[in-house]
């Protein structure tokens, strides 16, 4: 009896081992099974589908659930590019042309010289100083000179220039006004003028005849010359040949 129930034993001894094997089995297929499924559905970090995944998860460059401070784009270096190659088409219209400035015509400078317009032969000469008029019997002063010559003598211009103005004036009579560069004229106590206002003149041509000057009349025969430069009388000797 003793060996019956040893034998018996034995029996469920073996029962219960090969169960736990059969147990051991299931569980490790079954483990097998799980990390393969898992693996399958659950891509390891850094895969093309998890950079997609936190792509998703971001606005506007930050991490929707990050609680970090985004760095701003002043704090971090640029990348250095190479320079691009211009892509601007060149333009249709063609290039505006330099603007083309016309020269300020200046005056033309006066004559180094002047020539005498009748004889040298001086009667009265210039004066800042008042000197004794025998016609008004007082003292003035004498803005021109006094040309000796003969009644009806010619006259003529100085040098090249512009007839200014011709008229006649109460105090010097007929009068002829001509423009030399920066030297002005007046050519005084005329009888016959044969020059007209606007005229151009040229150095030696006769501009008139030796008349009469009123403010001078008791005076000898002569042309009352003056000049003036910059709105100013000068002393005719300064600029005439002598």
């Amino acid at each position: 009896m003793n060996r019956h129930i040893k034998e018996k034993g034995k029996n469920n001894k073996g029962f219960y081992i090969a169960l736990g094997i059969c147990l051991v089995a299931v569980g490790v297929a079954a483990w097998t099974t799980y990390d393969s499924v898992v693996n399958y559905a659950v891509p390891e970090t850094g895969t093309a589908s998890s950079s997609t995944a936190q792509a998703n998860n971001t606005v506007s460059g930050i991490y929707a659930g990050s609680s970090e401070t985004p760095k701003t784009a002043s704090s971090e270096k640029p990348e250095t590019q190479a320079p691009k190659a211009s892509s601007a088409q060149p333009s249709s219209k063609p290039a505006a042309k330099a603007e083309t400035k016309t020269p300020v015509k200046q005056a033309a400078a006066a004559p180094e010289l002047f020539s005498y317009p009748v004889g040298k032969v001086i009667v009265q000469k210039f004066s800042e100083d008042p000197v004794y008029c025998k016609t008004t019997e007082d003292w003035r002063a004498h803005t021109g000179i006094d040309l000796k010559a003969d009644a009806g003598s010619a006259v003529k211009s100085a040098a090249a220039g512009t007839v200014k103005k011709v008229y006649e004036d109460d105090r010097y009579g007929k009068t002829v006004i001509i423009t030399h560069g920066d030297v002005e004229a007046w050519y005084c106590g005329l009888d016959k003028i044969s020059v007209e206002t606007g005229s151009t003149v040229t150095s030696g041509q006769e501009i008139g005849t030796v008349g009469s000057v009123p403010i001078e009349k008791y005076e000898d025969s002569h042309l009352h010359f003056i000049t003036m430069k910059d709105g100013k009388y000068v002393d005719p000797l300064d600029i005439l040949d002598n």
